[in-house]
């Protein structure tokens, strides 16, 4: 069964799942913290877009900061800022009032994001003051991340809100992902919300191909199953161990993150740090994310921690900028 969503009825839909998340997530809360808000819903992609209206809202505060007397542009300062929000990003607690608005708005964007993606750039252009501030959103992007990826890639500081829409349909959409829509919406226990959300379309019949003849659509799926597998056991096969022989690394986020790590892992860690490693190193489990760093502040070394952290590894993409600022994350630790 194919599904075509309802773009009229996404808010409507949006915040009859916000209101019954929020209906079960404050029954006993009056207030919720990070770890709680980190881990507020079965999907990714949902946190993250939490996440990123928080630190949005931050940034805003931030840089409506001016005083006649104080110079709030100064690299000090603004290096000071940047540190108490790292304090503070560890310190998050928010009521029912002020966190509903902003699930709605998530799990909206999640919706679009996942089966507009073309109607979801359309809708955070519009809210941005310049589309070049789209550039920031990519990090917080889980669903159809390659095809976005692309597009950050070939932005420049001149493009217009226009412009960037022709980028993107200069894209090759192959990178568009398929997702099921009950599947979807089960993981937001809003499985009886498809009709309300979806219209049915009966999927075309294939044509029955003859005996000799194999269809191309089925002897690709097989080439790509073949390479994912391939893929999955070069990736498997590599270790943190020989990620961190390949040394020299450059400018990254592993190298922006300057505190030094001198108590426990997770302490040292900001809300936004531990969101990234629990959703693409740990698959969503905080609790396997706690145990792999209660592991690993037991080493003695460097190495120790190292083949600690190996243990975990299930097939991390050892290239990627979550595993890089990880391995900061440990040299610092055991430096």
């Amino acid at each position: 069964m194919l599904y075509q969503l309802k773009q009229s009825e996404v808010l409507t839909v949006s915040q009859k799942i916000g209101e019954s998340i929020c209906d079960k997530t404050f029954q006993n809360y009056t207030k919720i913290d990070g770890e709680q808000l980190i881990s507020l819903t079965n999907s990714r992609q949902v946190n993250s877009f939490i996440i990123r209206s928080l630190f949005n809202q931050w940034r805003k505060e931030v840089e409506r900061l001016e005083s006649p007397y104080f110079d709030f542009k100064h690299e000090k300062v603004q290096a000071a800022l940047k540190d108490f929000m790292n304090v503070l990003s560890n310190h998050i607690s928010i009521d029912r009032k002020h966190l509903e608005p902003i699930l709605n708005q998530a799990i909206a964007d999640t919706v679009l994001i996942v089966f507009e993606p073309r109607v979801f750039l359309e809708t955070v252009l519009e809210r941005l003051a310049k589309p070049q501030d789209f550039k920031r959103q990519f990090k917080y992007i889980k669903n159809n991340r390659e095809l976005f990826k692309k597009l950050v890639d070939q932005m420049g500081d001149f493009d217009t809100k226009a412009s960037v829409l022709q980028i993107y349909d200069g894209l090759n959409q192959s990178n568009k992902e398929e997702v099921n829509a009950p599947a979807f919406l089960e993981k937001l226990n809003a499985g009886h919300l498809l009709h309300n959300l979806f219209d049915e379309k009966e999927e075309p019949k294939p044509e029955k191909p003859t005996e000799t003849e194999v269809p191309a659509n089925v002897a690709s799926k097989v080439v790509a199953e073949e390479l994912a597998v391939e893929k999955k056991e070069e990736k498997a096969a590599t270790t943190l161990n020989d990620r961190f022989e390949k040394g020299n690394k450059s400018q990254t986020l592993a190298e922006k993150l300057q505190r030094k790590v001198n108590k426990s892992i997770e302490a040292s860690l900001t809300l936004n740090e531990k969101f990234m490693f629990q959703n693409n190193l740990f698959h969503g489990d905080n609790s396997r994310m706690k145990q792999a760093f209660a592991a690993i502040d037991e080493a003695e070394s460097l190495q120790e921690a190292l083949n600690k952290a190996n243990t975990f590894n299930d097939g991390w993409d050892m290239d990627s900028e979550e595993v890089e600022a990880f391995m900061g994350v440990l040299e610092r630790r055991f430096a």
